[in-house]
């Protein structure tokens, strides 16, 4: 039976299924319409910035790299957390860089997505039975930060025994990402502040961890990513070195991926009436999760700066001016997808969500991100029998502006 058959197949009119999706549209609602103004682009004076709601306006910011950039290499601290090469990268400033982008996304591609999924699935029921065996877990940190970095370590090339190393990055990784939300969001972090003298000293663990592997594969090529890495970087780069290893590394191990996950996986634990249905036919689990970080949109606010005046949606916008462009508005487009606050999960896959971006800016790790999704959903019902809010912890809160998720997700797991 085709997937659609399947879909078409499922009953919509499951009322457990609609108070629970009815619930969680409640709770996201709010913190998504802040965002609406009077017109789909208008000037926050809060913020201080113009904000673009339209998936038209959105999609216009994100396919025009040359009017509307990153601006990644003003802000105070970025050359630091990462590194002039990738700096410039994550900027997209010069050709070399765009054929990085480039590189970077097929060796990441629909493919290779494809190509890891059974080794994530055995990542994924390995930690998903040891969580079982336990009874409980606090699914964010146990879970949906977990799977994304055992996966990406893994297809990278470091060695799966070295304790040692995953334990390091581990600790260090949640240190990091402080200083990335910090950089995300503002004109910079300056770097006598806390925040960013923690995080470059937790960069320069990590970075001294790794060298050893990085660097034997640079000598000693491998069948990993880390290896490839090496080869297409000096095809590009005449000057690319062990430090753009290390800053490419970053983006497998802690992206956002756990992002998306965090989200699914806490609609999950609010509807046992779906993971029955997805833990009796898992061929439903990818179409779960393409709707799922459409209606979630976890990375909603994409910072972009005009270099150039400009009209957009019959706005004139100055060179300088900084554009937020909100995912999470852009991709309730009701003519993209009819009653888009709804989470319907046999929703067709036919509009392009601004989940993992778009155009030039698109992120390298969307096919890899959404294998790792699908493949940690997959194993963690294979092992249940169903898992639930724990009443005795701590109850789910959305968090962040840029980055809106759900912790802390303590949950209840049973066999």
């Amino acid at each position: 039976m085709m997937i659609n058959e399947k879909l078409d197949d499922v009953s919509r009119s499951n009322e457990k299924l609609d108070d629970a999706s009815r619930s969680i549209e409640k709770e996201l609602r709010a913190a998504i319409d802040q965002w609406l103004g009077d017109q789909p682009v208008y000037w926050n004076s809060k913020w201080n910035v113009w904000v673009a709601t339209s998936y038209d306006a959105v999609a216009k910011i994100l396919k025009d790299a040359n009017t509307f950039v990153r601006n990644m290499n003003k802000r105070e601290g970025s050359l630091e957390f990462w590194g002039p090469n990738h700096l410039l990268y994550q900027g997209l400033d010069t050709a070399e860089h765009r054929l990085w982008h480039a590189a970077h996304m097929r060796l990441t591609g629909e493919d290779f997505a494809e190509g890891i999924r059974k080794r994530v699935s055995e990542i994924s029921y390995e930690v998903s039975t040891r969580l079982l065996n336990q009874g409980h877990a606090e699914l964010v940190a146990d879970y949906a930060n977990m799977i994304p970095f055992l996966a990406g370590y893994d297809y990278l090339g470091f060695d799966p025994s070295d304790t040692s190393l995953k334990d390091t990055l581990l600790a260090q990784l949640p240190i990091r990402e402080i200083w990335k939300h910090q950089l995300d969001i503002g004109d910079g972090v300056p770097l006598n502040s806390k925040v960013a003298r923690d995080g470059l000293e937790a960069i320069q663990i990590m970075t001294s961890a790794m060298l050893p592997t990085i660097i034997d594969r640079r000598d000693h090529p491998r069948d990993d990513l880390i290896s490839k890495f090496w080869v297409k970087g000096r095809e590009i780069f005449p000057n690319w070195n062990e430090r753009d290893i290390v800053s490419n590394c970053w983006s497998n191990i802690d992206n956002e991926a756990k992002l998306s996950l965090r989200g699914l996986l806490y609609i999950l634990c609010r509807n046992q009436e779906l993971q029955s249905i997805l833990r009796s036919d898992p061929s439903l689990v990818d179409n779960f999760v393409e709707e799922g970080i459409r209606f979630l949109s976890p990375k909603r606010t994409i910072v972009r700066t005009a270099t150039k005046d400009t009209v957009l949606d019959g706005q004139q916008i100055r060179r300088n001016d900084v554009i937020y462009a909100i995912t999470a508005t852009a991709n309730r487009d009701e003519t993209l997808w009819p009653c888009p606050y709804h989470f319907d999960y046999t929703r067709p896959e036919e509009g392009t969500s601004f989940a993992f971006g778009y155009g030039a800016g698109y992120c390298v790790g969307r096919y890899v991100g959404r294998s790792k999704a699908s493949e940690a959903i997959k194993a963690l019902l294979s092992v249940t029998s169903s898992f639930a809010i724990d009443p005795s912890k701590p109850e789910p809160k959305w968090k962040g502006d840029m980055y809106h998720v759900p912790s802390p997700v303590h949950v209840i797991l049973r066999r």
